[in-house]
């Protein structure tokens, strides 16, 4: 058994979850002790003393909620997949990136003739 596994059967004993505080664990453990007094139920008691125990030492909390793992994050959505382009139009982009990139005036001038 495990340090994860005692610390889960410990909230199971006394009904309690990890996120509850001292003073619920408190009050789960005298409602327990109750229900399974030490002359009726010397079992019972020494499992509720035992997790009171556990739980009530807050350096053995902390350890607890170290050895959890961590919870799991669902990856962010990706976007939807752009439309397939039309033939040709990749081609037209990148004319389009040329053109633009072109100095028109300079190719409109006459050009000088060197003899």
């Amino acid at each position: 058994m495990s340090v994860l596994d005692l610390f889960l059967a410990a909230y199971d004993t006394l009904g309690v979850r990890p996120e509850d505080g001292a003073a619920s664990i408190k009050r789960a453990y005298r409602r327990e002790v109750i229900a399974h007094p030490p002359d009726l139920d010397p079992e019972g008691f020494r499992r509720v003393r035992e997790a009171y125990e556990l739980l009530s030492d807050p350096g053995r909390r902390a350890r607890d909620l170290l050895l959890r793992p961590a919870p799991a994050v669902s990856p962010p959505s990706l976007p939807a997949p752009p439309e397939p382009l039309p033939p040709g139009a990749l081609a037209l982009v990148v004319l389009r990136a040329l053109a633009s990139q072109l100095d028109v005036d300079a190719l409109c001038a006459p050009q000088e003739r060197k003899t």
